[in-house]
């Protein structure tokens, strides 16, 4: 049953998806938003840095 939902997964391409996750990760965390929300983390704690991060949009 495994290999069966993983091969219908790869067939929707579930590993390319990730494979380029990998990249956008690594492109937004290496930016100077990305080090500032990095740094505004350890500082405030995590979770207040994420309400600060999203409060413009809504959420």
């Amino acid at each position: 049953m495994k290999q069966l939902v993983n091969q219908a997964l790869y067939a929707q391409g579930l590993a390319a998806t990730q494979t380029l996750g990998v990249f956008f990760d690594g492109i937004a965390r290496h930016t100077p938003e990305g080090y500032q929300f990095a740094q505004r983390a350890v500082d405030a704690g995590f979770k207040e840095a994420v309400r600060e991060r999203d409060e413009p949009y809504g959420r």
